[in-house]
């Protein structure tokens, strides 16, 4: 995993806004959250429970890569018992989310996986 971070790292760095570094890496590291490396752009997600849910704590790269990637995401999300995919960040994705069952509500993109 840590090779893969080294890689993508660039990509996440602009998005932590409300973390460090190495709390993504010790989440990571603790199993608590999931690396999804790309070509060029990378996530990671969480889990949360009330409501079950896999939330895209972080993401970057490049757009196109990152939108193909949401299908597996989300399938991913709904067989580890996720009812929802939350996601939270700049305004474009509201728009290129909504083409893929995301809608807004209480500040983030929710999209049922059920």
């Amino acid at each position: 995993m840590i090779d893969q971070w080294v890689r993508v790292r660039k990509w996440l760095l602009p998005a932590m806004v409300d973390t460090t570094e190495a709390e993504v890496i010790a989440e990571l590291l603790a199993g608590r959250a999931t690396l999804w490396p790309g070509e060029k752009s990378a996530f990671v997600t969480v889990l949360h429970t009330d409501p079950d849910r896999m939330h895209v704590w972080l993401g970057g790269g490049d757009g196109a890569e990152m939108e193909a990637m949401v299908a597996g995401m989300s399938a991913w999300g709904r067989a580890q018992g996720a009812q929802w995919a939350t996601v939270n960040g700049r305004r474009g994705w509201k728009r290129k989310l909504r083409k893929h069952g995301f809608e807004p509500r209480d500040g983030e993109l929710w999209k049922a996986l059920t």
